[in-house]
């Protein structure tokens, strides 16, 4: 058997799992956000940031799962600051 082999498919998995659930949250947060406030362009354009960071980041070792991190961050931001407003 071919460990190494093995543990690189192991450790792309894991990195794609963490990447496609951060987007699919980062989706979900952009939809609360459009949802009741009408906000479509500012959901709209955070999840086509969300999605083109998350594609870089399953391209780009380097990138991983920091940039979709961030978008997810700042939609949370933008949706608690629409729930004070």
């Amino acid at each position: 058997m071919d460990y190494r082999e093995h543990e690189r498919t192991y450790e792309g998995f894991v990195r794609f799992s963490i990447i496609g659930t951060l987007w699919c949250l980062t989706i979900v947060v952009g939809l609360a956000i459009g949802g009741p406030g009408h906000s479509w362009g500012t959901a709209g354009f955070l999840i086509f940031l969300g999605t083109v960071f998350g594609a870089l980041g399953l391209f780009v070792k380097a990138v991983d799962a920091k940039g979709v991190g961030a978008v997810l961050v700042l939609s949370l931001l933008v949706l608690a600051a629409k729930a004070l407003h």
